[in-house]
């Protein structure tokens, strides 16, 4: 009889534990309360400062594009007026004056 409750008890141990295995810690009770929010509100504040850091990065770069465009703009005219002076002397020297 010490035999059959022997088994009874391991055979019983045995389900337990692979019962246990099988099902695991079960799944991760939901967040509650206010830690959630105060999470959800810090990366919503970091996806809009990236947002933003992005915006100002393509705006300066349409900045920087337009100023470079500008110097262009500005050493062809410095060098127009020697050309513009010499072009006078020529017209100058044709007309007879």
């Amino acid at each position: 009889m010490a035999r059959k409750t022997g088994g009874v008890l391991t055979l019983a141990t045995l389900l337990l534990v692979l019962s246990a295995m099988l099902m695991g810690c079960g799944p991760k009770p939901p967040c509650e309360g206010v830690y959630v929010t105060e999470v959800q509100a810090a990366q919503d504040e970091y996806d809009a400062a990236t947002a933003e850091l992005e915006e100002v990065r393509a705006a300066r770069a349409d900045l920087e594009a337009e100023v470079a465009a500008a110097r262009s703009e500005i050493s062809e005219l410095e060098s127009q007026p020697a050309a513009l002076e010499a072009r006078l002397n020529e017209l100058k020297k044709g007309s007879g004056r």
